[in-house]
Formats: C-alpha cells, sequence, structure tokens
C-alpha cells in the first residue's frame, strides 16, 4: 500500500477519535452547566460527582491523545509528501499556472489575514463565554451583598406561581409594599406563608428574601444566552481558525496549480439543511481529486452548480485552498477552504 495514503488514512481515523473526546466533554459541560442552572435545589451525589470526573478526564484524554497523534501524522504527511513535491495533490508547476489577472503573492498573503480574522473571531466568541461567566458571578455577589447589608422586613406570600415552562415566582407583602420574587431555591410555598425579605435601603425596589436570590431575570437571561453561544461557537471558531492557519502554511509552501473545476452540490439531504459542496478538481495532466469544501464563510454553497470553471488550487492533504477569479458576489479573487478526500489520481476530478 501506498505509504501516504495509509497515513491519510490513519488520520482520519484519528481525527475521529479526537472530535468524539470533544464532543462528548462538550456535551457534558453544556448538559451539567444547564443543569445547574435551570434545575431548582440542583445537586450531584458523590457517585455522580466521580462518574462525571471520569467521564471528563476520560474525554479530554481521546481528544488529547487524538491531537498529539494527528499533529505527528501532520508531520509524517507533510514530510512523505514533500519528498515528490506534494505530487499527492498537486500536478508539478508550469507556466500555465501563471495568470496575469491575479497576483498569487498578495492572494498567498490573503490566506494569512483570513487566518489573523479567523483568530480574532475566536477571541469574540471566548469574550461571550467569559463575559456569560462574570455577569453571573456578578449578578451572584449582588444577591450575596444584598442578604449581608439588607434591612430584613417580615412578608407574607400572596400568590404563587408555577408554570409548567417559563420562570417560577411568587408574590409577597412586606412592609406596606409588594414585590414579584422569582423562586428557585427549590422551596414550595403556599399563600400566606410567611417570609422574610431582605431590602436594600439605598433602593427600596431591590429585593431578595433569605431564601430566593431574586436575581434580574434579564441580565440572567442575557448571561446565559451569551454562555450558550460562547460555549457553541468556541469550538467552531477554533477548528477555522486553526484550519485556516494552517491553510496559509501550506499554500505558502506549495503555491498554486491552475485547474478546472466543478462545484457540485450535496442533494443526498433532501429538503434538510445540505452539506457543504463537493468541488471535483481536473489538472492540465488529466489528474484529479475531489475536494470537500469546509463550513465556511468564504463556503463554496453561493457557487454550486459551477462547472468547467478556471481556478487554482494549493496545499495539500486536509490543508488545501481553491481560488476562484471571482467571487459569487463582487469581482475579485475568492478563496474556499477544502479537504482532499483521496491523492490525486487520473479521472479522479470528472463527475
Amino acid at each position: 500500500m501506498d505509504p501516504l495514503r495509509e497515513l491519510v488514512r490513519r488520520r482520519s481515523r484519528w481525527l475521529a477519535v479526537a472530535a468524539g473526546g470533544v464532543a462528548v466533554f462538550g456535551f457534558f459541560v453544556v448538559a451539567v452547566t444547564a443543569y445547574l442552572l435551570v434545575v431548582a435545589d440542583a445537586g450531584f451525589g458523590s457517585g455522580d460527582i466521580s462518574a462525571l470526573i471520569v467521564v471528563f478526564a476520560a474525554s479530554l484524554g481521546f481528544a488529547g491523545l487524538g491531537a498529539w497523534r494527528l499533529r505527528t501524522l501532520a508531520h509524517r504527511i507533510r514530510g512523505t509528501a514533500s519528498e515528490n513535491g506534494f505530487g499527492a495533490w498537486l500536478p508539478p508547476p508550469s507556466a500555465a499556472d501563471h495568470d496575469r489577472r491575479i497576483d498569487f503573492d498578495v492572494e498567498t498573503g490573503r490566506v494569512g489575514r483570513t487566518a489573523r480574522r479567523a483568530a480574532a473571531l475566536l477571541l469574540i466568541w471566548v469574550a461571550l463565554v467569559t463575559g456569560g461567566l462574570t455577569g453571573m458571578h456578578l449578578l451572584d455577589e449582588a444577591a450575596d451583598e444584598l442578604l449581608a447589608t439588607g434591612a430584613r422586613v417580615p412578608g407574607v406570600v400572596l400568590s404563587v406561581y408555577t408554570p409548567d415552562k417559563g420562570t417560577r415566582s411568587m408574590q409577597v407583602r412586606y412592609g406596606g409594599r409588594t414585590a414579584k420574587i422569582v423562586r428557585d431555591s427549590g422551596h414550595r410555598y403556599h399563600v400566606g406563608e410567611a417570609v422574610t425579605v431582605v431590602v436594600d435601603p439605598a433602593d427600596p425596589e431591590h429585593v431578595r428574601t433569605t431564601e430566593e436570590t431574586n436575581e434580574n431575570q434579564f441580565v440572567f437571561g442575557l448571561c446565559i444566552g451569551s454562555l450558550v453561544l460562547g460555549l457553541g461557537g468556541t469550538p467552531v471558531a477554533a477548528g477555522a481558525a486553526l484550519g485556516w492557519r494552517r491553510r496559509a502554511r501550506a499554500v505558502a509552501v506549495t503555491g498554486w496549480r491552475v485547474a478546472t473545476v466543478d462545484v457540485v452540490p450535496d442533494r443526498s439531504a433532501g429538503g434538510r439543511k445540505r452539506p457543504p459542496p463537493t468541488i471535483r478538481v481536473r489538472y492540465p495532466d488529466g489528474t484529479g481529486l475531489a475536494l470537500r469544501t469546509m463550513p465556511s464563510t468564504h463556503g463554496a454553497k453561493a457557487l454550486a452548480d459551477f462547472t468547467d470553471r478556471l481556478a487554482w488550487v494549493g496545499g495539500w492533504g486536509r490543508e488545501m485552498v481553491v481560488l476562484f477569479p471571482n467571487g459569487p458576489r463582487r469581482p475579485g479573487p475568492y478563496a474556499v477552504p477544502a479537504a482532499a478526500k483521496a491523492p490525486r489520481a487520473v479521472g479522479a476530478g470528472r463527475r
């Protein structure tokens, strides 16, 4: 068997291991966070905590092992591929690769700038996670401070609201005033029950009870939304930033090769959300390969059903870029991230 093909297959297997570890870890982090934030009087037994520690440690272990093996294999693939000028994915350079309409050095630099922009976007997603956690911490601190410094006034429960969905609350009368108190302690209240209301002397509208924190639900919702968005977006943004960084390095090494390409949409999903299209590449020497386009703001969906189009291909393996002379919405070169499904072969890029 071709050593390069075997390395590519091994990388695919380790990629699945790493992705599985990250997916399991992320799922349990989100699930546990949601449980602690949403379920009243949430808690874990010693057995539950031990099981979670095992799951987190195992998933991180698989993710770390997969990442280490992927890094090792990437170096081996690059070394093996470079021995023949990356011929597994690109034909030898020729005069036909050049085009006076495009400054290829500039376009290679733009791929690098795209990588830097992707890294900047990653910081935004991380900031969402940080902002959500910080906001929730500040809400908890404010509630604790009110409990420690507020004036305590006897109160009585006027009504209790326990909807099937939404926020549980109760109406409380204290010192000639009434207030709506959000319930999150898990205590079952009844009308007429005595409670102790803690009032902020500087802001009588800012109240809680000794059991209920009564945090601002609008701010709490913003914090939860920021946290969920950040947790969902950070792995995707991290993958995009790392992918563009690797592609920028790969293209800087290999340069660009002219090709004729077809952008073929995947219609197998029917009316559901369809995966990114495939780009079938045909080089002038009769060889070709199929590229799987990667999810990106520089995606190829807007180019779907393009046939017999001029383009240039650079990089190797999973770190490849297809450069079109014009983008789907405005003139000028347009780079699409892609990954090779297999090394090039004679006639492989044809329909």
